[in-house]
């Protein structure tokens, strides 16, 4: 199991330093090899944070388009030294440390102890994995692992970001870039930073829902790390909602019951009676049809969120009536499913729930090769 303080210091002591091991890792670096990082989940807040910037987390937010500082005071922007380690995939192999351009003004809220934002959108020269692509000589290639805080049913607590490609390589298990349970082509929205596919509609238990755009556009859908929990719009959520509890009062499901609302979710059920199994609780299963005839499956680990010892909530929740995009797919729901965000190729990769392979994202190798 991998140990963050021992992890930690050898990132600080690479940026402090100039001596040469440091100079001869940042140059093996150039010569193509992958950065990787550990991922934590920050229980107060839900957000997700990598040790980035001298063994200080950053935010990693898919939806922000720059890296921003809370540490320095010029708006015009400065130069910072970041770091990660440099991978062949399957575990770390040394520390490296690289100059970029930051932002003074942070895009987003962070958490305690957090010092800015590592932005990881796709639209300009100036993201963390854009700027990782141009000093280390790598893809604009993001494979990211997102860990749960140990309060959902998988128990997952460290997770990990390779930026450059891959592979990833899980102990005894292969290279998961190379087994993904689907693909979608990634799209531009309004002009917005971050990552959309479009989406033919939304199923409960193999059975459509009925939007109101089922029928005609496709909807476009956004993957974000710094929404918590999938927003859906107004006039997809209570379509769905409905489907939910059509299939959740049906004879399949008959230990489902129904007990108080716990904001901000609409619907909770008595966990006591809930059957656990390796995908999560036994709950009807959500599937976001992807235009191309594949989908991104929530299964229970991914759909239920325990509130308390004897409850647990339908993890979606209603957005404000101004959401542009028909859904937005929070952390919650891509916790413990590989991400492959290609930028050069304009494709996201997913495998499929790990769990329902005896995996999670805790289960990469951080010791040090050598």
């Amino acid at each position: 199991m991998w140990n963050p303080k021992p992890f930690l210091v050898l990132i600080s002591l690479c940026i402090s330093a100039s001596s040469s091991p440091c100079t001869a890792a940042s140059a093996a670096a150039a010569g193509g090899k992958p950065l990787v990082t550990a991922v934590t989940k920050d229980a107060s807040t839900s957000l997700y944070t990598a040790p980035l910037k001298d063994g200080h987390p950053l935010l990693l937010d898919l939806t922000s388009p720059v890296i921003s500082l809370t540490t320095c005071t010029s708006k015009n922007g400065t130069v910072t030294t970041l770091s990660a380690n440099a991978t062949d995939g399957q575990n770390p192999l040394f520390p490296v440390s690289f100059s970029a351009v930051a932002s003074c003004t942070p895009q987003a809220k962070v958490p305690a102890g957090a010092v800015g934002v590592a932005g990881l959108a796709p639209s300009t020269s100036q993201s963390f994995p854009a700027q990782v692509a141009r000093t280390q000589k790598v893809a604009n290639k993001i494979a990211l692992c997102l860990p749960s805080d140990g309060k959902s049913t998988t128990g997952d607590s460290v997770g990990v970001a390779i930026f450059g490609g891959g592979p990833l390589v899980f102990p005894d298990r292969g290279d998961f870039t190379t087994m993904l349970a689907g693909t979608a082509s990634l799209q531009g929205f309004n002009g917005s930073p971050g990552y959309f596919v479009s989406a033919t509609g939304i199923a409960v238990e193999q059975s459509r829902v009925g939007t109101s755009s089922a029928g005609g556009s496709s909807l476009v859908v956004a993957l974000s790390s710094t929404t918590p929990y999938t927003s859906l719009r107004p006039d997809v959520y209570v379509p769905f909602v409905n489907a939910f509890d059509a299939a959740a009062t049906g004879p399949n499901f008959p230990w489902m019951s129904r007990v108080a609302a716990v904001a901000p979710f609409e619907r909770c059920y008595d966990s006591t009676k809930l059957p656990p199994t390796r995908l999560g609780y036994a709950v009807p299963q959500i599937d976001v049809m992807l235009q191309g005839g594949q989908n991104y499956s929530v299964l229970g680990g991914n759909s239920m969120v325990q509130v308390n010892g004897n409850t647990a909530c339908l993890g979606f929740v209603k957005a404000a009536a101004g959401q542009a995009p028909a859904a937005v797919i929070g952390g919650f729901q891509l916790e413990n499913h590989l991400l492959v965000l290609d930028v050069e190729k304009k494709q996201l990769g997913f495998t499929t729930f790990l769990n329902a392979v005896g995996l999670s994202c805790s289960n990469f190798n951080f010791t040090l090769a050598g």
